[in-house]
């Protein structure tokens, strides 16, 4: 609990920060995390975590959303297999959580933002 309790305070520290550096909500509060946050996962904001937990997160939130909604949107009409939808959705996940872990480095750059143990 105590450890809830901590991590809740440095994350919206961190938003805090970001809010008076006016970067968007929408960088540092994505919808990614925002779903992450409320299953109880503690992943610090974009910006503030390191690489590969970006690269993680962002691509096992967005692979299977992505995947179903063109598999019922789009593949399923034009008779795709499941095997080269499935592949697809992976593909695109991967390139997805790669730009976006980028994407945040970068903005964590411009921005001057402090390392997460510090906050």
């Amino acid at each position: 609990m105590k450890k809830d309790l901590i991590f809740e305070r440095k994350k919206n520290r961190a938003i805090e920060i970001m809010a008076k550096k006016g970067m968007w909500r929408s960088i540092y509060a994505p919808p990614c995390h925002l779903f992450l946050w409320k299953m109880g996962v503690s992943i610090p904001p974009p910006p503030f975590s390191h690489f590969l937990t970006n690269f993680f997160s962002f691509a096992v939130v967005y692979t299977p959303f992505w995947g179903i909604v063109m598999w019922f949107i789009l593949w399923r009409d034009q008779g795709a297999g499941v095997f080269a939808a499935f592949t697809t959705a992976i593909t695109s996940g991967v390139l997805f959580g790669v730009a976006m872990a980028a994407f945040q480095k970068w903005r964590k750059q411009a921005n001057h933002l402090p390392e997460w143990e510090q906050v």
